[in-house]
């Protein structure tokens, strides 16, 4: 009996009711806590100098609870500390995003309401992707609604990207939403815009994957990711950058910005075996050349890859390489200064054929100079001709003497020019027959001409009713393909340009050696039906 006595004294000292009021008080506060720490990162302010308010104001209310006589008090203490430091913290994130992401608002609150808030994020996997260390991406739990919308409009995204065949996506800020580009056969596309809210999710979620610092969204950064879909797979270069208007992104496609066979690039039959031929002759300079973003670094690697890797030592000097190549060496010079330095660290190791992805100071040309006098040396340059890259190279050389210009051309075999064309659909593309005055003006005999193709008019079924082409998608062409102009050096090239001749007289000498030019070689793509007319005058205006 002495001690159910002291058990219902001790008893009289606790209220089973006050007891579980209190554990129910306790639960919100910290719910608030933790949701804070991940809000604090989407609204981007200092998460744990709120936490750390919110806990040291719930942790003296619950000392208030515990230690005021009046329960009642302590427990009006509790409130306004832990609801305080909540309120704080909701009224400074509240500033930070647009009305529609604020929260506890009039509107918040009748959503929440009506259920609009608690609804689940459904995902539709269209795509499996793969993190920067090559590992499944999954999607996330239910109760993670927030990346659940990020890696559902990742889905969407990339899903897009892969059926639109699209080689580079730009996520760019203008205001409360972010513009959606797509770049696909090299012609920028809209795409609709999406709310800045998803699009930021969006961002953070794939540079996550990416391997890249979520946190900082200011500075330039660069990762990778890479997908499945089917029978596709893409292997993807992610870089972000901000500013006071918020992140930009661009995915990069490597499958579709960089080919490496040469068969696949669309040479004629006689420009290719010409340049395979000196390819494989064992020294000389070879220029590859074209507008930026027309296939330079893909002709440069597919020769590159004409070569035996397994017999021969292969080397790259490039900036920023593309892409990493199986059996060659690759170096990452960085600044322009830095290439002589580092090409001169790789020829002492004498490598077969050298790779360099452009050529701008003296010291550097120097070394390709004397290096093509025995190994096979490839140089890029950004030009709109042949001509233009020749006289690059002349002045990185120093070409005001003609002792700089005669050793500028002693070793230089030939200079190769390029230019992507869109092809036609081959299932839309419309035949005509063009008139005689366009084939006067393309210099082109109009009895030997049939007919022409260009992208259709607008498809409709037989009520008018618009039809999209499904290989398409309705722009009217698909792939790309090139058109080159092969300048090949012979002695009375060489002469004449170390004999500083005029334009005119050496361009008379290429032709006498079967030098045909960038326009009428796109031309001949027209001809055979491959592209259109307006796709020829597209690429080439301005040249």
């Amino acid at each position: 009996m002495g001690d159910m006595g002291e058990m219902g004294h001790l008893a009289a000292y606790f209220s089973t009711f006050k007891i579980l009021l209190i554990m129910v008080a306790l639960v919100p506060w910290l719910y608030s806590v933790a949701w804070m720490n991940r809000d604090a990162k989407r609204v981007r302010t200092v998460g744990p100098f709120w936490c750390g308010i919110a806990l040291g104001a719930g942790v003296v209310g619950v000392a208030a609870l515990l230690l005021v006589p009046y329960f009642i008090a302590g427990m009006a203490i509790y409130l306004v500390l832990a609801g305080g430091a909540i309120g704080a913290y909701v009224f400074d994130r509240n500033r930070r995003v647009v009305p529609e992401a604020r929260v506890l608002t009039v509107d918040h609150l009748r959503a929440v309401w009506t259920r609009e808030q608690r609804e689940q994020v459904e995902v539709v996997e269209h795509v499996q992707l793969y993190d920067a260390d090559g590992r499944a991406v999954r999607p996330p739990p239910e109760e993670e609604v927030e990346r659940r919308k990020a890696y559902a409009a990742a889905q969407e995204l990339l899903h897009d990207v892969v059926t639109f065949r699209a080689s580079e996506v730009r996520l760019v800020p203008a205001g409360p939403q972010t513009l959606v580009r797509f770049v696909v056969d090299g012609v920028v596309q809209e795409r609709p815009a999406m709310d800045r809210q998803k699009a930021d999710l969006l961002i953070d979620f794939l540079k996550a994957a990416a391997g890249m610092n979520v946190e900082d969204r200011r500075r330039p950064q660069e990762g990778s990711v890479s997908l499945d879909m089917g029978p596709v797979r893409a292997d993807m270069q992610v870089a972000s950058a901000g500013d006071t208007r918020g992140q930009r992104l661009r995915l990069r496609v490597l499958q579709e910005a960089v080919q490496t066979v040469l068969e696949d690039l669309g040479m004629p039959d006689g420009v290719q075996s010409r340049i395979i031929e000196i390819n494989a002759s064992g020294s000389g300079l070879i220029i590859v050349s074209g507008p930026r973003g027309n296939g330079v670094t893909s002709t440069l690697y597919s020769l590159l890859r004409k070569h035996d890797a397994f017999m021969k030592e292969l080397v790259t000097l490039e900036a920023s390489p593309v892409m990493d190549l199986e059996n060659v060496t690759q170096h990452a010079y960085g600044e322009p200064e830095a290439l002589a330095e580092h090409l001169g660290r790789a020829l002492r190791r004498d490598p077969d054929v050298v790779m360099v992805d452009t050529c701008q100071t003296p010291e550097a040309a120097e070394l390709i100079c004397q290096a093509a006098a025995s190994k096979t040396i490839l140089l890029g340059y950004t030009a709109s001709s042949s001509f233009v890259a020749l006289a690059k190279w002349l002045k990185a050389c120093g070409g005001g003497t003609a002792a700089s210009r005669e050793r500028a051309v002693a070793n230089l075999r030939a200079v190769l020019c390029q230019r992507l064309l869109r092809k036609l659909c081959p299932q839309c593309r419309e035949a005509y027959r063009p008139s005689s005055e366009m084939l006067a003006k393309l210099n082109l005999p109009a009895e030997k001409i049939g007919q022409f193709y260009r992208p259709p008019k607008q498809l409709t079924d037989e009520k008018g009713r618009p039809i999209t082409c499904a290989t398409c998608r309705g722009t009217g062409y698909m792939g790309r393909t090139a058109a080159f102009e092969l300048l090949e050096l012979n002695d009375e090239i060489r002469r004449l340009i170390v004999d500083a001749a005029p334009l005119d007289q050496i361009k008379a000498a290429c032709r006498r050696n079967g030098m045909l030019y960038l326009q009428e070689q796109a031309l001949r793509k027209v001809i055979e039906g491959v592209t259109s007319i307006a796709e020829v005058i597209r690429v080439t205006k301005g040249k």
